[in-house]
């Protein structure tokens, strides 16, 4: 247990700097969008500090992928659960996401189609490797 909390914090230090980045791309995509935003000193701090946070939580998270003893759908499911509600939450305070049934569940259901994309993709590629390795062992 001590090990997956030194992995999670040290992973989670190492990124969590992104948190500000993520600030921006978000807030360029809205500007580009034509979506007018007006932000006080407490919405850029509250943003900053939160997609810190975020980006804190989605690098330790990162662990759950190489624990192999967990099985691969158990780790997609804990990996997906844990940053849906993380990316969730992180929206919801910080006003990205208005907080209606509806607009909630096209974030649910872009969050589901693009996690289990990149999954797939990790798969295919996954798998290639794992087969030409296996070819060269033959």
């Amino acid at each position: 247990m001590k090990n997956i909390i030194k992995k999670f914090i040290f992973r989670g230090i190492l990124v969590s700097s992104g948190g500000p980045i993520v600030y921006g791309i978000v807030m360029l995509i809205l500007y580009l969008t034509g979506v007018d935003t007006y932000l006080n000193g407490l919405d850029v701090f509250k943003a900053i500090i939160s997609t810190s946070l975020m980006a804190f939580l989605i690098g330790g998270l990162s662990f759950i992928n190489q624990e192999e003893r967990l099985g691969l759908f158990l780790r997609i499911l804990l990996h997906g659960t844990s940053l849906y509600f993380c990316y969730l939450l992180i929206y919801l305070i910080n006003d990205w996401i208005e907080k209606d049934i509806k607009v909630l569940l096209i974030f649910t259901s872009i969050f589901v189609i693009t996690y289990l994309l990149i999954w797939l993709i990790v798969y295919i590629f996954e798998k290639d490797r794992i087969n030409k390795i296996n070819k060269n062992l033959k």
